[in-house]
């Protein structure tokens, strides 16, 4: 039985494709652990699959609120882009402990490259859908 770590940005587009994988390997009997945002907490959960949350203050995907109201909110992902460290430390602690065989990521999944090179594992993209 192997442990696999999935990676996903949060949003159905890219969900979806790789929640029905995960569901395929749990049924053959692997280990899925799933990073995503809350709002895909029981999908995943329901498959069987170990659900871990992005840091809310560090979730890339979701765009920041202004602070005053005239200053724009940065997305999500220029905010990582400018300290990547803080959202791959934040999933490493998560998993800390864990070991995982491989890793499974969605096409736009920004750090994918990083954390299995640190964890030490090969990854596999999943093919977006057209």
């Amino acid at each position: 039985m192997s442990q696999v770590l999935f990676l996903s940005d949060p949003s159905q587009a890219d969900v979806s494709p790789i929640l029905d994988m995960a569901n395929e390997l749990i049924t053959r009997g692997e280990k899925v652990t799933f990073f995503s945002s809350d709002e895909f907490k029981v999908p995943i959960e329901q498959i069987g699959a170990d659900f871990k949350a992005y840091n809310q203050e560090l979730n890339i995907f979701q765009e920041k609120k202004a602070i005053d109201e005239e200053a724009k909110p940065k997305s999500g992902l220029i905010s990582a882009l400018l300290e990547p460290m803080k959202f791959i430390d934040d999933i490493l602690v998560q998993i800390r402990g864990l070991k995982f065989d491989y890793a499974v990521f969605s096409p736009s999944y920004p750090y994918a490259n990083i954390i299995t090179q640190l964890l030490g594992i090969p990854k596999t993209e999943q093919a977006a859908y057209n």
